[in-house]
Formats: structure tokens, C-alpha cells, sequence
């Protein structure tokens, strides 16, 4: 059976493209996973979470995916974290690969076939470098503590193509560092020269060191997928010089294309503002999925498209979880009238399989597709008839469970466990929070009716007390007022 049409935005031709891979009906995915010295930001879940919907699509249409998410386990800050905590630097990468890969258990993300790491791959990486010094685009340069390995970047012609950065600007903004050796400020380190106190591998025609950080994903894609990849995912950040140099040093040694298509995951501000330390506004993983749970966060990133940028507040986050619980709640309502036969004729409002499945196929299109099944939501709530909840459950809980990885568990433990979240998160107890609920649920009946005054003196006394009302398309829901 023919499989169907997929079209994705391919970064490195700026435009959209129709998804052709080197082997029929297989798909070789690379993601650039994690350097492992410290517990992960949303930002980086967004980037996993991005790669095993992409994922989960492909085989929904019927492809056999061989998807690879590397580990960093050796760089600067490993080594920076090891030394300042007494312990080696394997000790620490192995903490925080750990933690990383329960939160995304946690997350519902599944685990990739292929997880390969920096360190297992040094050999190769040697072998790629040697090569590269071979044809002229790479050379030492003697350092107080050794000999380095520079890419020569003017040796690339093509270099900036990714990107679309000329090198004559690049060079401009670009300056050598105390302790570089380059013969250009645009050239980047394969390999850099052992200093004391940090682990070490030898390379015979250099001396001991360890590799650069771009040199560890050409080394590993390389060695997997020899042949180049069909697609190479990662956020938008990682273009330029990560994705860039990757480009030059691989497509240098192998003199094939690397990859295919690049596909650049959006990236997330909070409260309209770039997620810093510095700025106090660093939203780890774990803390969210601690105050939110995992299909809070999960639902944010489905509702915005896997490229554009999506901005955290708070309000975003409740809403969020409001429409999760407002979901578990309808898979209620569709588990007890799941023996009611479904309707032969889909009513208004309801898509069919074909067209939710057209819009995923179309770039990755998860708002649109579950826009759709929120919308016959609404039909559900307008009419709530027990053939139109068998007949939403019948035909889009499939998604959930598979494609989008949320609604997995039975209600009743799904909404006790926001409900108590929720509560101890805002630090109200269970009489004022069944008193809100009501408050709420009175006031929805007062709009239904048109009785638009008395609702807005209702909002207002809560509003006075304390308590937000927000209101959105998928029902209302509260909050306490900050400060």
C-alpha cells in the first residue's frame, strides 16, 4: 500500500517540502539530545517532545523510523560541574542522563531506538578528524598545553548555507580567544589539547585532548547512518554554529549531504521574556511537572506548531491545565456511553480520520488536527447526547493514546491529581476550592442564559475576594491573584 503524502518545512531550503526519503518506507531521524550536567529547562523538553511527535506522525502514516537522540557526556560544563562538586565527570553525566530520561518517561515521551553517546564515539571521531587534516580542511595549532584541531572553515565553500550567514560578515563579529591558536577567527575546535584536571583521550597525530563539541555529532550521525540522514532535527538555536559546523566538517569528510531535510523546533520566553537564570525566570522540568504534571506541559506544546515560538505565563499554563481536565472529564462522559453506538453520519463540527490525519501529515500540524477535536468538543458539551460522546470517544481517543500521548490514564486518578496540585500549589483547601468550582458552574448557567450583569457582579465578588476568573473557548476556570 502506497503511503501517504508528508510535507515538512526544511530549514536548509527555507521552504516546504515534500518528504523523500534514501529507502522506501524508512525514515533516519537524528536529534540532538542533551548535554548532561544538570537538570533539563521546558525549553529542552519541548525540543524531545517535538522529536517523538514528529516520530509518532511518521509511523502513524506507515513509515519505519530509525530515530537516534544523542547524549553529551563529555564538554566544558560536565567537567566545570565535576570538579566544583568533587566527583568525575562520569559520575555527573550519568546523574543527569538519569534524570533526564525519567522526566521524559514522565512526559509520556517514548525512549529512541538509537541513544548514542559523545564518549563511545571518540574513536570515530579521531578517524573523521584525521581525515579532515588529510584533505586540507583541518590543521593543529600548538597551545601551552598542547596541539588543538581546527576545521578551517574558508576551505568549505558552501559554508553559511544552513544558515544563510555570509563569512564575510561572520568574520567582522568574530575574534580568537586568550589560548586559540587559529589561523582564522572563524575556525572552530575538532579537537582541543589536554589541560590538567580534565579527562583525556590520545590521538596519535595530535597528543592527548578531548573533541569539540561539533565534531561529537558528525562522529555519531556518521557511524549510525553512514550513508547520510533523511532528517536532522533540533531547536532553532542549535542553526548557527552548531548545525552549521556540523554541516561543513561531515559533508568536508564524507563529500555527501549530511541530511536531507533540517527540521528547527520554535523556541519559548516566559512572560514575554528570553527564559534566563540571570533573569529568575528558569523553569526547570521537574518543577513544572512537580506544580503541573506532565500533560499540562504536554497540551501547551501540542496547541502551538512544532516551529513557532511559544511564550509560558501563567495564565497559558492554567489554561492548559484547565483544558486537561475539561478532557479527562469528556473521556468520562465517552467511557459511559462507550456501548452507545456511534452515529453513521458524522454530525457538525466533527472531522473524520482523513482530514486530522491530513493536517499532521502537512508539516506536523498537531494545533490544527487537535483544534478539530476540540471543536467537536464543544459540540459534545452543546448537545451532550451519549451517541455524540461514544462517537468523539470512538473516533479521536485514538489520538490521544497514541499520537499525542496524553489522556492515558483512568479519570477519577487524573483529576484527583490536578485537583490536588492545584490546591497546593495555590494554597486553598478543598471548602473554598468545591465553593469556586460551584461559583464557577453558577455562573456558566447565568451566560447560557444571557443573563450577562449578574454573571459579571459574580466575577466581580470573586475577583474582590481574592480569586481571577478566566474565560476561554474550552470553558472557564480560576485562579488566585498573584501578590
Amino acid at each position: 500500500m502506497a503511503l501517504p503524502q508528508i510535507t515538512l518545512t526544511n530549514t536548509l531550503s527555507g521552504k516546504k517540502e515534500t518528504l523523500q526519503t534514501k529507502e522506501a518506507g524508512m525514515v533516519s531521524l537524528y536529534m540532538c539530545g542533551p548535554t548532561v550536567y544538570g537538570f533539563t529547562h521546558i525549553g529542552n523538553a519541548r525540543t524531545a517532545l517535538g522529536g517523538d511527535l514528529v516520530v509518532r506522525i511518521l509511523e502513524h502514516a506507515g513509515f519505519q523510523v530509525n530515530y537516534a537522540r544523542n547524549i553529551t557526556d563529555v564538554d566544558d560544563k560536565i567537567i566545570n560541574k565535576a570538579n566544583e562538586e568533587g566527583r568525575t565527570p562520569e559520575e555527573v553525566a550519568k546523574e543527569f542522563e538519569k534524570a533526564y530520561d525519567d522526566e521524559l518517561e514522565t512526559l509520556g515521551a517514548r525512549r529512541p531506538n538509537l541513544v548514542p553517546h559523545a564518549v563511545e564515539h571518540i574513536p570515530h571521531m579521531h578517524t573523521i578528524i584525521r581525515g579532515l587534516m588529510n584533505k586540507g580542511h583541518a590543521y593543529a595549532a600548538d597551545t601551552p598545553f598542547g596541539k588543538d584541531v581546527y576545521f578551517r572553515v574558508e576551505s568549505f565553500k558552501e559554508y553559511g548555507k544552513l544558515s544563510g550567514r555570509k563569512t564575510d560578515d561572520l568574520v567582522a563579529g568574530a575574534r580568537i580567544e586568550v589560548g586559540e591558536a587559529k589561523d582564522n577567527p572563524l575556525d572552530f575546535a575538532l579537537w582541543k589539547a589536554a589541560k590538567p584536571g580534565e579527562p583525556s583521550w590520545d590521538m596519535p597525530e595530535v597528543g592527548a585532548g578531548r573533541p569539540g563539541w561539533h565534531i561529537e555529532c558528525s562522529a555519531m550521525i556518521h557511524s549510525l547512518f553512514p550513508k547520510g540522514l533523511d532528517i536532522h532535527m533540533g531547536g532553532l538555536d542549535l542553526i548557527f554554529p552548531h548545525h552549521e559546523n556540523e554541516i561543513a566538517q561531515s559533508e568536508a569528510y564524507c563529500e555527501h549531504q549530511l541530511a536531507t531535510y533540517w527540521v528547527h523546533g520554535g523556541l519559548l520566553t516566559i512572560q514575554r521574556e528570553k527564559m534566563s537564570k540571570s533573569l529568575g525566570n528558569f523553569f526547570r522540568t521537574n518543577d513544572f511537572l512537580e506544580q503541573y504534571g506532565p500533560e499540562t506541559l504536554r497540551l501547551i506544546y501540542l496547541q502551538h506548531h512544532y516551529r513557532s515560538p511559544i511564550d509560558f505565563s501563567d495564565e497559558a499554563i492554567i489554561r492548559s491545565e484547565a483544558l486537561v481536565e475539561r478532557l479527562y472529564r469528556a473521556k468520562e462522559k465517552y467511557l459511559l456511553h462507550k456501548d452507545t453506538p456511534p452515529l453513521a453520519t458524522l454530525p457538525s463540527g466533527f472531522m473524520d480520520a482523513s482530514k486530522i490525519d491530513a493536517a499532521l501529515f502537512d508539516d506536523f500540524n498537531a494545533p490544527k488536527a487537535l483544534g478539530w477535536i476540540l471543536g467537536a468538543l464543544r459540540a459534545c458539551h452543546k448537545e451532550d447526547s451519549a451517541a455524540l460522546w461514544s462517537t468523539w470517544g470512538h473516533l479521536y481517543m485514538p489520538y490521544f493514546n497514541g499520537l499525542f500521548s496524553i489522556l492515558t490514564q483512568a479519570p477519577e486518578v487524573a483529576l484527583q491529581s490536578i485537583r490536588e496540585r492545584r490546591l497546593k500549589r495555590m494554597n486553598v483547601n478543598e471548602e473554598t476550592a468545591t465553593l469556586l468550582d460551584s461559583k464557577i458552574a453558577e455562573r456558566e448557567a447565568l451566560r447560557k442564559d444571557k443573563k450577562f450583569e449578574e454573571a459579571d457582579t459574580l466575577r466581580k465578588d470573586l475577583e474582590a475576594k481574592g480569586f481571577v476568573i478566566m474565560d476561554g473557548p474550552d470553558g472557564s476556570c480560576w485562579t488566585v491573584t498573584r501578590g
